[in-house]
C-alpha cells in the first residue's frame, strides 16, 4: 500500500494553511508508519528524509496558482493511476475532480462560504467550484475542530458520518526564550519597541486588523510606551487599509508593521510581547494564539474555533465591538495575578496539541478508509502498541 499526500500548495510566505501542511509532512516523516509519497513543489521548506516517506518535487508550478491547480487536476491522477495509489491525502480543501483511489481530504475552514465579503474573488471562484465536489467524492474529511465540523455539517450533512476531528499539532521546538542576547537580536532584526501588543497572522480584512487598531486607540491613550506590532504578510490593498486607520487616529508613531517573520524568530517574538491580540472574526482553527500560549504570552482572542481551542485559557472578545477588544487587552495590562492565571492555563492547553497524536489519528483515517475500500492493510500501530 501506498499513500499519497499532495502537498504542491507549499510556497513562500506560508499562511495557516501551508503552515500545518507542511508540518503535518514533517510530521508523517517523523512519526509515520505508514509508506507516504508526498508531492512537494521545487523551493520547499525542508521535510525530514525516512524510508517509509519519499518526497516527489515537482518542477515549474511554484511560483503559479494557476500551473499548481492544472497540475492537480491533470497530472496527478495520471501518477495516481499509473502508481497504483492506495490512498490521496488532499491536505488543502479541493481534490482532483478524476479520482482513481480512495480520497481524504482535509477542510480547514469554510469561509469562501461563510464569510464571502473577506475573500478575493479568486479564492471564491476557485474554492466554490471544486471544494464541493471534492466533499462529496471523499471518503473521509478530516477537519481540526469542533467549529469547521458544525459548519461543514451545515452545508454538507449528507457528509456528516465522513467528518474526523484531528487538531494538529504547533510548530515542534515552539517555546518562551529567556535568552537576552537573542531577545535582544530579535528586537533589534524588526526594530521591536520596549512594550507592546502583538498581532500574528496575514494582514487581511478578515483578521479585523482595522479593529485591532481602533481598540488599540482606546487602550494605548493611558500607556504612553505601548505599541502595536503587526507580523505577518499583506497585500497592498490591506496595507493601504490599515494605513488609513493609523491616519485617522494620529498613531502612526505606535503601530507598526514587521513583515513576514521567520520561524526561528517567531517564538522569541511571542516571548517579547505584553500580550498577543487575536481580534479574527472567523478561525477554522487559529493556530497563533496556541503559538503564542506556548511561549507565554497571555492570549485576547475571538473567531469561531480559536475561541474554542483557547478556552479560559484566553480572554475571549467580540470582535465586532471595539470596546470588548479593548477591556479584554485591559485586563491581561492591568491585572498581574489575572495575567499570570492566563499564561499558567496557557502553558497547559498549548501543550495539548502535538504531532505525534495527530498523526496516529491521521494514519488511523487513512487505514480505515483502504480498510472500507476493500484493500487487505495491516495496522502498523498493533505491532508498536497503542
Amino acid at each position: 500500500m501506498r499513500v499519497f499526500y499532495d502537498a504542491m500548495v507549499l510556497r513562500e510566505p506560508y499562511s495557516g494553511v501551508e503552515v500545518t501542511v507542511h508540518q503535518l509532512a514533517a510530521a508523517l516523516a517523523q512519526y509515520g508508519k505508514l509508506p507516504v509519497c508526498a508531492c512537494v513543489p521545487t523551493g520547499h521548506r525542508p521535510i525530514p528524509a525516512r524510508p517509509h516517506l519519499r518526497l516527489r518535487e515537482v518542477r515549474g508550478v511554484s511560483k503559479s496558482r494557476l500551473m499548481r491547480i492544472l497540475w492537480e487536476q491533470t497530472v496527478l491522477p495520471v501518477l495516481l493511476m499509473r502508481s497504483r495509489a492506495s490512498l490521496l491525502h488532499a491536505p488543502a480543501y479541493v481534490a482532483p475532480m478524476l479520482m482513481p483511489c480512495p480520497l481524504v481530504l482535509t477542510v480547514h475552514d469554510l469561509h469562501v462560504m461563510t464569510h464571502p465579503q473577506f475573500c478575493g474573488r479568486e479564492n471564491r471562484m476557485h474554492y466554490k467550484l471544486l471544494m464541493p465536489p471534492s466533499i462529496r467524492r471523499a471518503n473521509k474529511i478530516i477537519v481540526f475542530s469542533e467549529h469547521t465540523r458544525r459548519n461543514v455539517v451545515e452545508r454538507f450533512p449528507f457528509a456528516a458520518d465522513r467528518i474526523q476531528v484531528v487538531p494538529p499539532g504547533l510548530t515542534p521546538g515552539l517555546a518562551r526564550c529567556e535568552n537576552f542576547s537573542r531577545q535582544q537580536q530579535v528586537r533589534q532584526k524588526y526594530r521591536l519597541p520596549s512594550s507592546f501588543l502583538l498581532f500574528v497572522g496575514d494582514l487581511t480584512s478578515r483578521k479585523n486588523i482595522t479593529g485591532l487598531i481602533s481598540a488599540f486607540d482606546i487602550v494605548q491613550g493611558e500607556r504612553p510606551d505601548l505599541h502595536l506590532v503587526l507580523a505577518g504578510a499583506a497585500d497592498p490593498e490591506s496595507i493601504a487599509a490599515i494605513d488609513r486607520v493609523v491616519r485617522r487616529y494620529g498613531i502612526r508613531h505606535r503601530v507598526m508593521r514587521t513583515g513576514y517573520v521567520e520561524l526561528d524568530d517567531l517564538g522569541v517574538m511571542y516571548s517579547l510581547a505584553q500580550a498577543f491580540v487575536f481580534p479574527s472574526h472567523d478561525e477554522g482553527f487559529g493556530l497563533p494564539p496556541l503559538e503564542a500560549m506556548a511561549c507565554g504570552c497571555p492570549v485576547v482572542c475571538s473567531g469561531g474555533a480559536a475561541v474554542e481551542n483557547c478556552g479560559d485559557a484566553a480572554v475571549s472578545c467580540d470582535p465586532s465591538d471595539t470596546s470588548s477588544i479593548a477591556s479584554a487587552v485591559s485586563l491581561l495590562l492591568d491585572h498581574p495575578s489575572f495575567r499570570r492565571d492566563k499564561i499558567r492555563a496557557g502553558y497547559v492547553k498549548a501543550a495539548g496539541f502535538v504531532w505525534d497524536r495527530a498523526v496516529r489519528a491521521t494514519e488511523q483515517v487513512y487505514l480505515e478508509v483502504m480498510r472500507k475500500n476493500g484493500q487487505q492493510v495491516v495496522d502498523p500501530y498493533q505491532h508498536w502498541g497503542r
